[in-house]
């Protein structure tokens, strides 16, 4: 499988590598991680929060990226 290639459910935008996003459950906001894997499996997911609001959420994804690179 190609690194641009959709797999599972997943976004199309996620492709076989480590990814963040932003979601809200309740009156709270969360960061969602994961690993996609070639078969297109969720390896390693990971919630981190809940913050108060989305752009609390989004300045930890951006905090979480850079702490990667």
């Amino acid at each position: 499988m190609s690194d641009t290639e959709r797999v599972g459910i997943t976004p199309k935008s996620w492709t076989t590598q480590l990814h963040r996003g932003v979601m809200h459950l309740g009156k709270r906001w969360y960061v969602v991680s994961a690993e996609i894997n070639e078969a297109g499996g969720a390896e390693g997911v990971r919630l981190d929060g809940p913050f108060p609001d989305h752009d609390s959420a989004e300045a930890e994804v951006n905090r979480q990226r850079k702490e990667r690179e």
